[in-house]
């Protein structure tokens, strides 16, 4: 009898691409995913698997994005917009929610209301958008009388919404930068280097730094708390570099490796608490 779990993927940019080693190592492992809940780049590998798409074909979507290609001018409040993005997951995701293969849900933030928003029904690329704009970063985002940000702020790992939505033991990934992660206050590259390739080589605009670090700090003791209150069976944090940031997109071989190489521990030790559980 093939285990079953509940699996909730956090947000973490390039970060996530972890996620997709994890669906490796459980596709081998031979479990059944019962329902998924995600936030920002986990809901949108979390809506990749739920229409049924393996970790092979996943990653092979996301190799072959072109990143300028999905660029777009934006007028809600980011440097980027969505269309780009939506023409890039509407070649493979259904329209709806209700569409997919297993049930999915995933988290964004209400601007106007200050308040926590799970996105489970109805339109899916625009709920994917939503839980994706990174604020500042990509634009926020319209939808269903509301106008939304990244869930990340408020909850980036979704245990307690999982647990509505089955009663199998639930494994989590959590693939969030880390909050110490030190910051370079010195830069000695001439003014025509920054503007010429600021996001090159590591070398984040000192402002983008700042404002990661603004997000990056209170998410983890937020993560912290309710994680105490609804811990998973397994929790998966796969050792990402420090340094690996959400724009670090040629960087999914290294971050699909170390998902799987973590998932393959953790899933090992955790697989009589699963069965049990059942």
């Amino acid at each position: 009898m093939a285990v079953k779990v509940g699996l909730v993927l956090g947000g973490g940019g390039a970060r996530g691409y972890a996620h997709v080693g994890v669906l490796r190592s459980i596709e081998q492992r031979g479990i059944k995913v019962e329902a998924i809940a995600g936030c920002s780049m986990g809901g949108i590998i979390g809506a990749l698997h739920a229409a049924g798409f393996k970790s092979a074909e996943i990653e092979e979507i996301f190799g072959g994005i072109d990143l300028l290609g999905l660029l777009d001018r934006s007028s809600m409040g980011g440097l980027i917009g969505g269309k780009g993005v939506t023409r890039h997951l509407e070649k493979h995701l259904p329209q709806t929610f209700e569409e997919l293969r297993v049930p999915l849900a995933v988290t964004a933030v209400d601007v106007q209301r200050g308040r926590l928003v799970v996105l489970n029904k109805g339109k899916l690329l625009p709920a994917l958008r939503a839980t994706s704009a990174l604020p500042g970063i990509f634009a926020a985002v319209k939808h269903v009388g509301r106008v939304m940000i990244d869930g990340s702020l408020l909850n980036n790992l979704p245990v307690d919404v999982i647990r509505v939505m089955t009663l199998a033991p639930v494994v989590a990934v959590d693939t969030s930068a880390p909050s110490d992660r030190r910051l370079v206050f010195e830069d000695e590259r001439s003014l025509w280097e920054k503007v010429r390739t600021p996001l090159m080589r590591g070398k984040r605009p000192l402002i983008f730094e700042m404002l990661m670090k603004s997000i990056d700090i209170p998410q983890g003791p937020v993560t912290s708390m309710r994680l105490s209150l609804n811990p998973p069976e397994v929790l998966i944090r796969p050792p990402l570099d420090p340094d690996l940031k959400i724009e670090d997109y040629s960087r999914m071989d290294e971050a699909v490796k170390a998902g799987y190489e973590a998932a393959e521990q953790k899933l090992a030790a955790g697989e009589r608490v699963l069965r049990e559980t059942q």
